[in-house]
């Protein structure tokens, strides 16, 4: 790199705020976020040591966290911590977030906080120090009908016909986010244009467009709920293909199974609603449709089966956070414990 390139990179980084929080309904949305700042600082930071992700979903090592941040880059002008998911973390760790981020704000600090959530209800401090230092941006997700009318218009222009259920099934895929939809829609045209008939069909979109990852741990909680074990199974083995973080699957079978016991011992719709739109993190589009699954899903497993599954849940939630390299494991055998129950 000439000393021209190096003033560049330089200047392009000293224009970058200490702060940025980006909130959105949608993970893939902030997900995709995050993928693009990471494009944009290729070439510009040393990833293996001025790069570093925290999961609010996960245990968060605090002093981890306050020592990466407080170390001094050798390697780097800049370097930058994201922290996602952080409406899923304590009051009281968004107020320690919010003193690093506000000590970042000084001359001599070279720290980037990247922040995102799925609610734009924060701690105080932690949107007063954001607000101080960076930007709040709300990611807003397209519209169903924006999805559509885009699909709509683009297979026409290509001679290409969506029947309506792969047309809902792709938008489905993607979970709404329209740059995801723009990706798959160019391996579905390459598929498409060596066929006679240019029609996409439902089989088509299951062979050819994976769903996001967040929907595949939803499709395998379902199968769960369903009791259904041999797809439950499939699903698992479908998640294991990709390097993500399983103990997110505790966390949605305890709230599902919570979920069973509000139908259970109140029959209230509303009550079911209210806790899943205030403890999933799915669109809120995705809410009634869940609720109607799990009232139905409730019959499955009756209210000593469902008290002793949390038991279950619990037992292996600490397993899993003090035997990671088991993970796999462990997640099968809580699995298939959970669809052998009987009370």
């Amino acid at each position: 790199m000439d000393k021209n390139d190096s003033k560049n990179i330089i200047y392009r980084l000293e224009k970058l705020l200490p702060c940025y929080l980006y909130t959105g309904s949608s993970p893939s949305l902030l997900d995709n976020k995050v993928s693009n700042i990471k494009n944009f600082l290729k070439d510009k930071i040393n990833f293996d040591t001025d790069f570093k992700n925290f999961n609010g979903f996960e245990d968060i090592d605090v002093d981890e966290l306050t020592g990466y941040v407080d170390t001094p880059s050798l390697f780097s002008y800049k370097k930058v911590v994201v922290i996602r998911y952080i409406d899923s973390t304590s009051v009281v760790f968004q107020k320690k977030i919010a003193d690093l981020v506000l000590k970042s704000n000084s001359k001599n600090s070279n720290i980037i906080f990247i922040i995102t959530s799925l609610k734009q209800k924060l701690s105080p401090a932690l949107l007063d120090a954001a607000n101080k230092t960076g930007k709040i941006i709300k990611l807003k997700q397209p519209s169903i009908g924006v999805l559509k009318k885009w699909l709509a218009g683009k297979s026409k222009s290509d001679g290409i016909k969506f029947t309506g259920e792969a047309e809902d099934l792709i938008i489905e895929n993607v979970n709404m986010d329209l740059s995801l939809l723009k990706k798959e829609y160019i391996k579905l045209y390459d598929y498409i244009s060596s066929e006679s008939e240019k029609i996409i069909n439902e089989d088509i979109i299951k062979n050819l467009v994976n769903r996001v990852y967040s929907l595949k741990i939803f499709d395998l909680v379902d199968y769960i709920g369903k009791r259904d074990k041999d797809n439950s199974l499939k699903a698992l083995k479908s998640l294991f293909e990709e390097e993500h973080n399983l103990i997110g699957i505790v966390t949605l079978l305890h709230r599902m199974f919570k979920c069973f016991l509000y139908i259970k011992s109140s029959d209230s719709k509303s009550s079911v609603t209210d806790y899943i739109e205030n403890n999933i993190k799915v669109p809120p589009y995705y809410v009634g449709r869940m609720v109607s699954k799990y009232i139905k899903f409730s019959d499955n497993y009756t209210e000593p089966e469902i008290l002793k599954i949390f038991d279950i849940l619990n037992e292996y939630d600490i397993s899993l956070k003090t035997s990671t390299s088991e993970a796999r494991n462990l997640i099968k055998k809580l699995i298939t414990e959970i669809l052998n129950i009987k009370a």
